[in-house]
């Protein structure tokens, strides 16, 4: 399965000690939405964020390149439900 592939990737990756922080992960199925190229949906959680974070990739991706997408995410805006403080 794709997402074994890619959170073992991010294991063996040597420098990244947050990696162990993440507390789960999934990579969707490709997507094709009705314009435009069709992608795959990373969403990971960290144990002291209770916010996911996403990250689109190409669906061509492979575990390695998604593996590399997750290490270069940088957190942008959170945008929170009405009630989520």
């Amino acid at each position: 399965m794709v997402e074994e592939a890619v959170f073992e990737h991010l294991r063996e990756m040597p420098g990244n000690d947050w990696v162990r922080q993440i507390q789960s992960g999934k990579v969707s199925d490709p997507l094709q939405p009705p314009w435009g190229r069709s992608y795959r949906l990373v969403e990971w959680t960290m144990k002291h964020t209770p916010e996911p974070s996403r990250r689109v990739v190409p669906a061509e991706s492979t575990p390695l390149e998604i593996a590399l997408a997750v290490i270069a995410h940088i957190p942008g805006r959170r945008f929170c439900q009405h009630g989520d403080e």
